[in-house]
């Protein structure tokens, strides 16, 4: 929606760029926006909405981040990057998204990712979770884990069994 600006209702404009956007969007993920298009403000009779303290490549990546947010799988992906790139800032980041996103049916991808990228805070986290949740272990993808990753299957299984030698 963002890149194609399809049925966009409002646009910001900076000093020399005018982006396309949909109020329901901006309010959604902005208070201030939300402000802006709710109450009689000039900007929700006007149909824009100048942005004259911010350069375009920054309103640029707000608005990216305003429509698309972190999504699990982009997440991943960026963990990678950063870790290869060493973006610690980027990588910090994703590793919270995914600590805070984990889920039963992800936990075994998140774990796999964090041993092989030697994230012992990461791994630990994930570890944690499995062991609290034990839904996991009847999952597709703890059998999958078995398969392919014996020792983290093991590991987590160790401490399962003997949760005092952490």
């Amino acid at each position: 929606m963002y890149t194609d600006g399809i049925f966009s209702d409002t646009k910001l404009h900076t000093s020399s760029q005018t982006f396309p956007v949909h109020r329901g969007i901006l309010s959604a993920r902005s208070p201030v926006f939300s402000r802006m298009f709710s109450h009689d403000m000039k900007e929700k009779n006007s149909g824009h909405v100048h942005i004259t303290d911010l350069q375009n490549d920054t309103v640029h990546q707000m608005l990216l981040y305003i429509y698309t947010d972190l999504q699990f799988e982009s997440a991943s992906k960026l963990y990678v990057a950063a870790d290869k790139y060493e973006i610690l800032s980027l990588k910090s980041r994703c590793s919270s998204f995914l600590k805070d996103n984990v889920c039963p049916t992800k936990a075994c991808d998140v774990l796999i990712l964090a041993d092989l990228h030697q994230d012992e805070d990461l791994k630990s986290f994930v570890q944690g979770y499995i062991l609290e949740h034990d839904d996991v272990f009847s999952l597709q993808e703890w059998k999958h884990l078995m398969e392919n990753n014996l020792k983290l299957a093991a590991d987590i299984m160790y401490r399962k069994i003997h949760p005092c030698n952490e």
